[in-house]
């Protein structure tokens, strides 16, 4: 079991989970996911990284509205029009369904 995003959507195994919003810096491909504590954040947040990006650079998937919100990681919540409602809720079941899952792995296709 493996989370996907896809059109700015993420999904498991086919099925839709919520909206995500990014600056694109992320290419294609596959990357490893775990929880762990974000130091800007405060609280455990997915991290994402592979062997190009290590996880000492690794993005993280958090809240946040508007692309602003962001410096290369992935927004996640329930789009509405230009911005993404319900961020912070999103991301507390995002983290939720992954660890329920064990879920270790993101693709971006």
């Amino acid at each position: 079991m493996r989370l996907v995003k896809k059109d700015n959507k993420i999904y498991i195994d086919n099925v839709f989970i919520c909206d995500s919003m990014d600056p694109g810096k992320l290419p294609r491909g596959l990357y490893r996911l775990e929880i762990n504590m974000s130091p800007r954040f405060k609280c455990e947040l997915p991290l994402i990284y592979n062997d190009e990006i290590p996880a000492s650079r690794g993005f993280r998937i958090h809240q946040g509205n508007v692309m602003s919100d962001s410096n290369g990681c992935i927004l996640v919540g329930k789009k509405d029009g230009n911005i993404l409602i319900n961020s912070v809720a999103t991301v507390k079941v995002l983290v939720h369904i992954i660890n329920v899952n064990n879920i270790t792995e993101l693709e971006i296709l």
